[in-house]
């Protein structure tokens, strides 16, 4: 008995074994090692570092922002409105220029409006380089007491590029119609037809490269508007407003100044008139001449000549007796 169990426990040790072999090549074939992580991996990284496999890196995160491509340079038009109230327009007007100098821009319009006894306003509209664009807003609105800032902006680099990129379609597009130009295959109409198709083509990109330099300048540089008005009534030195006796001398100048005009044209309206001088002596003779004689005419009487009846007797052969 003792026999027969050692000679069973002596064959199922190979058994064993065996299934051990295969139990750990199983294991070993179905087994997947993760990658090493290097040391320098951020945290982040090593957060998404498990994705699955064909997604590519670069790819961001859910709620990450996308990092701009290289090469794409953002394209954004800003503008803005700021109302100010001065003690005085001329000391803003001083500042304003300095400013503009200083920031490298330039003023695009500039309007005034007041008078002597009224509140004056002056009106800009600026354009400043993007890069100087706050700076400059900051030392414009401590020129006064702030009223009204408005600013807004608008992204146009998709519209940018996208235009960009129908400008390059175009221009590949003219250089095929230039190249069946020249090589000038194929009968007379044909040869007209790619001529129209080439200036229409060149046309278009003209026009888009036109939109690309109007977007260009205006995301380059930034436009304010700056209105500006005084908080008193502007009241210039006396020079400027005369007292009574000096409107009196004025008065009395200029009345005498449109005597003076007065006389001038009355005496070129005679010397104008001095070559149609026999004209007007003719025809006024003439008219003379025929008026005196229709007023002679009207003073003739009209005679009537009334003869004695004739007699009844006169129609029988003689007198009576």
């Amino acid at each position: 008995m003792h026999r027969l169990s050692l000679l069973f426990a002596v064959g199922m040790f190979p058994l064993v074994g065996c299934a051990e072999e295969n139990a750990r090549m199983a294991a070993e074939r179905f087994t997947v090692e993760a990658p090493p992580v290097p040391a320098e991996t951020p945290a982040a990284d090593l957060a998404f570092s498990t994705r699955e496999p064909g997604v590519a890196r670069d790819e961001p995160a859910p709620g990450e922002d996308k990092a701009p491509e290289p090469g794409i340079t953002r394209k954004v038009i800003y503008d803005a409105t700021i109302d100010l109230v001065v003690q005085s327009v001329d000391e803003a007007i001083r500042r304003v220029g300095e400013l503009v100098e200083q920031s490298g821009g330039y003023i695009a319009e500039q309007d005034m409006a007041g008078s002597p006894g009224s509140k004056r306003s002056q009106r800009w509209k600026i354009r400043v380089p993007i890069e100087k664009f706050e700076s400059f807003v900051a030392s414009v609105s401590s020129l006064g007491e702030l009223e009204q800032f408005n600013r807004k902006s608008q992204d146009v680099t998709a519209q940018y590029y996208d235009v960009d990129a129908r400008v390059k379609n175009k221009k590949v597009e003219e250089q095929t119609l230039q190249k069946l130009l020249e090589e000038r295959s194929g009968a007379l109409e044909d040869v007209l037809k790619v001529e129209v198709e080439l200036s229409r083509v060149r046309g278009e990109i003209e026009q888009l490269q036109g939109q690309l330099r109007v977007m260009e300048n205006l995301s380059a540089l930034a436009t304010l508007t700056l209105n500006v008005r005084e908080r008193e009534t502007f009241e210039p030195p006396a020079p400027v407003v005369a007292d009574f006796p000096t409107q009196v001398a004025r008065a009395w100048g200029d009345s005498l100044r449109d005597l003076v005009d007065l006389g001038k044209a009355v005496t070129l309206f005679v010397v104008g008139q001095v070559v149609w001088l026999p004209f007007w002596i003719a025809g006024l003779l003439l008219a003379w001449i025929i008026g005196r004689r229709l007023v002679a005419a009207a003073r003739v009487p009209i005679r009537i000549s009334v003869g004695n009846p004739p007699s009844p007797s006169a129609g029988e052969g003689g007198p009576n007796p």
